[in-house]
């Protein structure tokens, strides 16, 4: 009898060890794939931050850009993305983005004239899987107007700034990278190259003329504060430079590829949020256009000095940095 008990628990025994060696090597692997898809939901979740937060500020200026050849009130840039597409199962995710432009000027009622409205998409697609050193690149296509419909020239020859005709279309790529790092401290880069391709319809008066091919450069440096208030320790970003520029390369009547005057434009800024705010804070932005971005003044070069309130998406979380 003892030596029947002693077989069958030793059978018993060796049952449930051939089982457990089965099953073990199961549920590891199940948890692997888990961890794995975790880590890819989360890559994709911190690119998705990454392709919001490095989008420039909206901004509202008094007194506009003090340097130009125009006076202004106040002048201000919105910008606004709608992101269908910011998945944590995917690394593409795509926008539709508006930015509105408007300079108030000095004159008689205050007039906006020829505001500048930019509507496109903007296609981001994460290829690293590194969120810490990011990398990604964007396209984009966008179409550029003043909203004006009159003669683009004055009968004297000079562009009609009032309520001339301005319109084009231009295609965008970016490569961007970054770090965003454990310490106090990110980065942002980007390299470029805008086109308003000639299969485009663009209005008259800006072949030659106008920047229709631009290199574009970016370096943006952030600072971010971290408290240890309980329940909930945040981290926010309080501090960020930023340079932008870009050297327009086609070729322009009467002016030289070396003519840097007229062909680059770059901006210095310097963005501040406040301890008791959380997107928006103040800024102080100086520069040089050799091109006036605003629509039909693109023959105005001159330098600048902006300041103002600004507001975007900022690094602002209760989550320990990664």
């Amino acid at each position: 009898m003892n030596r029947q008990f002693t077989v069958a628990l030793l059978g018993t025994l060796l049952c449930v060890t051939v089982a457990y060696g089965q099953t073990e090597p199961t549920r590891v692997e199940s948890t692997t794939q888990l961890a794995s898809a975790d880590s890819v939901r989360f890559q994709n979740h911190r690119y998705n931050e990454f392709f919001r937060g490095n989008r420039d500020f909206s901004y509202v200026s008094p007194s506009g850009e003090l340097g130009a050849p125009g006076r202004y009130v106040i002048n201000g840039e919105l910008i606004a993305s709608y992101f269908l597409l910011a998945s944590q199962k995917s690394r593409l995710a795509i926008a539709v983005t508006q930015r509105f432009m408007a300079r108030t000027r000095t004159d008689r009622s205050s007039p906006i004239r020829t505001p500048s409205f930019r509507l496109g998409t903007q296609v981001f697609y994460r290829l690293s899987s590194n969120v810490t050193q990011y990398r990604y690149v964007e396209a984009q296509f966008f179409h550029h107007s003043n909203g004006q419909d009159g003669p683009v020239f004055r009968p004297n020859g000079t562009y009609n700034t009032e309520t001339g005709d301005f319109s084009t279309n231009y295609l965008q790529a970016t490569y961007n990278w970054g770090t965003h790092l454990s310490k106090r401290h990110g980065t942002y880069y980007s390299l470029g190259y805008r086109w308003h391709a000639p299969v485009f319809n663009s209005s008259e008066g800006l072949a030659g003329n106008y920047g229709f091919g631009r290199v574009l450069g970016q370096a943006t440096y952030r600072i971010f504060s971290r408290t240890n208030d309980e329940p909930l320790p945040v981290t926010t970003e309080r501090l960020r430079v930023t340079l932008q520029a870009s050297y327009a390369v086609n070729k322009l009547d009467n002016w030289l590829l070396a003519a840097a005057q007229r062909r680059v434009n770059a901006e210095l800024s310097v963005w501040y949020i406040p301890s008791f705010s959380r997107d928006a804070g103040i800024f102080a932005t100086a520069g040089y256009y050799g091109e006036d971005p605003y629509n039909i003044y693109f023959n105005d070069r001159y330098a600048f000095v902006r300041f103002g309130i600004a507001a975007g998406f900022t690094r602002y979380t209760d989550e320990p940095r990664k």
